[in-house]
């Protein structure tokens, strides 16, 4: 069994929590996570991108000069894509970007950056009751008692509600600390943390998107 120790707000070991080795044993799965990452950054693009083309652009309804006799090359518009302040030609529009992915794969995704986690022991677990008011101090200093300080962290907290506002108010102004909720934990945001710290209360919801039968 693979043993995650559990902190109390002292930074103090008080337990373990474990994990069969039968799921954290497994070849981690690239492919799935690199798809999943892939589609999840593509999703992020808003495609805003716009340019005017020269119908669009204002002006140039009368030509510069008459057609000949002037010895110059005939312009039908001051708004042509050669000149200065014309239209663009093939530039961008706006357009949706959007990757679809099957929930199978993003669940899968979740599950190996999980199981990496856990093998590489970057994951911890947290006892704390309920934040009376917001105390980002007694966070930070916990966070350097257990030696992450210098660290990317991921909070997984449970359901955003008025039971951990202030816990959320304690951590989200320090420095390379980060939090999500345990109902709708991505891949990308636990890939990108060193560290995980969750809530000791939802690590069998954790041990549910590891495939544990008996997590839920």
């Amino acid at each position: 069994m693979k043993k995650i120790p559990v902190y109390n707000m002292e930074g103090q070991l008080v337990s373990e929590e474990s994990i069969s080795e039968d799921i954290i044993g497994q070849p981690l799965n690239k492919s799935v996570i690199y798809y999943y990452v892939k589609a999840y950054l593509i999703n992020q693009r808003h495609g805003n991108a716009s340019t005017k083309t020269r119908g669009e652009v204002s002006g140039g309804g009368k030509k510069p000069w008459r057609q000949k006799g002037t010895g110059r090359a005939r312009v039908g518009s001051s708004r042509n894509p050669i000149w200065r302040h014309g239209g663009v030609v093939f530039g961008p529009k706006p357009k949706e970007y959007m990757c679809k992915l099957p929930q199978k794969v993003k669940a899968k995704a979740l599950q190996e950056v999980l199981r990496d986690k856990i093998k590489e022991d970057r994951i911890v677990l947290f006892l704390t009751g309920k934040v009376e008011q917001p105390k980002t101090r007694l966070f930070s200093e916990f966070i350097k008692k257990i030696g992450f300080e210098k660290e990317k962290i991921l909070f997984i907290l449970g359901k955003n509600n008025e039971d951990n506002k202030n816990l959320i108010k304690s951590i989200k102004n320090i420095n390379l600390v980060d939090y999500d909720f345990s109902d709708h934990l991505n891949a990308y945001e636990v890939l990108k943390s060193d560290r995980l710290i969750i809530e000791s209360g939802i690590f069998n919801l954790v041990k549910k998107y590891l495939g544990e039968q008996n997590g839920g």
